[in-house]
């Protein structure tokens, strides 16, 4: 019988500020979404406030630490219209800290690693292991010791489902923060057939991995409403009235294993690098800047997973929700003679796309780049008639030199010139709260003074 666990950092983007910030722990903290706009992270203090949140604004936090969308509201609660009520129960507030929030994801995925040899990586703060190869006595026992270690080592609090498919391991996870008593760790093996049926009735059918908000909907409608109903109702009705991936959820549910373990993450398709502007931009030097600088990042990554892409793809927009701006969107596209991952090429393609749809009277919220067309890098047919080869050859050896350095000494402490000076760029995103880069940055170390 296959076992699998389902690894979940509680409330990740919330838990990485208090790991560095002691101070905090015993108070509400929220993050917020690009340019401080959105709460979209939260820790199990801010999360109490929820019925003033929903008598202020008609709407709750949801339990995975997201704000959860209701009929009447938005996707994200906007931070300015609650301000006032966190500032009231003296809410720590964050701006995203993206890098280091990246750096503790790798930490706390190594640490898990280390009590399977099988591990696939779900997400930012999720992890799955197989277990059933491992000679475990006490699944529960090992549970806790791992939750133990990556509390101890980098001070980041999971909750462990251990479960025979990966759907009910999820589920398993998910009730092991709902109820205290259970310390984040629920074996769902160790369980009684009655203690398993009594909280699959406990978990609504929304709350099962894979059935979206649409899909619960019309589960429903057909008097669908917890888990239990479903674990109890028909594959082949299921399969019949909705698709086959509902009917593996429903297989799963009865402890049949249909997910197998991905172990290795297919290379994307298309590698987008975007971000909204701190501030309204017009003139075409601050695009190109941010132009470039989103290229560099979207090339940085096309290397990390050793392709090369054919084709460069920007897009402008105004904001679309302040209608006294003029509105504009537009996106243009350029296909490469040969393929490269080089920055510095395909910096200067990008900012030719951008050359070609940016006009002067309009105001630009947002730049995204697009890398497409890609595939994994190998012998490259050159053009006969652009005779660059050394030329290429060169840029290439000196990009190499670049991610070294700024693989030893930091992100960005080498970059190409036409992303401009960071520190003074007008395009940047907004981040007034934000917190040190403790991890990734000599300069934002934290310092330790002994007390006697």
């Amino acid at each position: 019988m296959a076992v699998f666990a389902l690894i979940d950092g509680n409330s990740f983007y919330a838990s990485c500020e208090m790991a560095f910030n002691p101070s905090v722990r015993e108070r509400p903290v929220v993050v917020l979404s690009n340019n401080d706009g959105c709460i979209v992270a939260a820790n199990a203090k801010a999360k109490a406030l929820d019925q003033q949140l929903i008598g202020a604004q008609g709407r709750s936090l949801g339990s995975g630490g997201y704000y959860a969308a209701t009929p009447q509201s938005m996707m994200y609660q906007p931070y300015f219209k609650v301000a006032n009520l966190l500032q009231q129960h003296n809410t720590a507030v964050f701006s995203s800290n993206y890098e280091l929030y990246a750096d503790m994801s790798q930490r706390m995925h190594r640490i898990i690693g280390q009590f399977s040899p099988h591990q696939e990586i779900y997400s930012i703060d999720e992890s799955f292991l197989e277990l059933s190869t491992l000679p475990i006595e006490d699944f529960t026992h090992y549970a806790r010791e791992l939750k133990r270690r990556v509390w101890k080592w980098i001070g980041i609090p999971v909750a462990v489902g251990i479960a025979p498919t990966k759907t009910l391991a999820k589920l398993a996870n998910h009730l092991a923060k709902q109820h205290a008593k259970m310390e984040g760790v629920l074996d769902w093996t160790s369980l009684s057939e009655s203690t398993r049926i009594l909280l699959l009735k406990q978990v609504k059918v929304g709350k099962v991995w894979g059935i979206g908000k649409k899909l619960s909907q019309k589960l429903e409608a057909q008097n669908i409403r917890t888990a239990y109903d479903l674990h109890q109702a028909s594959p082949k009705s299921i399969r019949r009235t909705f698709s086959v991936q509902v009917e593996r959820i429903v297989a799963e549910l009865n402890g049949q294993a249909c997910l197998a373990l991905n172990e290795t993450h297919a290379d994307k398709q298309n590698i987008v690098s975007s971000r909204s502007f701190g501030r309204l931009v017009s003139d075409l030097d601050s695009l190109k800047q941010a132009v470039a600088t989103y290229t560099a990042t979207a090339a940085e990554k096309l290397r990390q997973q050793q392709c090369v892409c054919g084709r460069v793809s920007v897009m402008i927009t105004t904001p679309r929700f302040q209608t006294q701006e003029l509105q504009y969107r537009n996106v243009y596209q350029i296909p490469l003679i040969t393929p490269s991952d080089n920055s510095a090429l395909l910096s200067k393609v990008a900012i030719q796309a951008l050359q070609q749809i940016w006009r002067p009277e309009f105001r630009y919220q947002k730049a995204a780049v697009i890398l497409s067309t890609i595939r994994p890098k190998g012998v490259v047919q050159e053009d006969l008639f652009t005779p660059q080869a050394n030329a290429s050859i060169k840029s290439d050896a000196l990009i190499q030199v670049m991610d070294q350095l700024n693989h030893r000494m930091g992100k960005n402490t080498l970059r190409l010139a036409n992303c401009g000076l960071q520190r003074q760029a007008n395009w940047k995103m907004k981040r007034d709260h934000m917190s040190p880069r403790c991890t990734t940055r000599w300069n934002e170390l934290l310092s330790v003074r002994a007390v006697h």
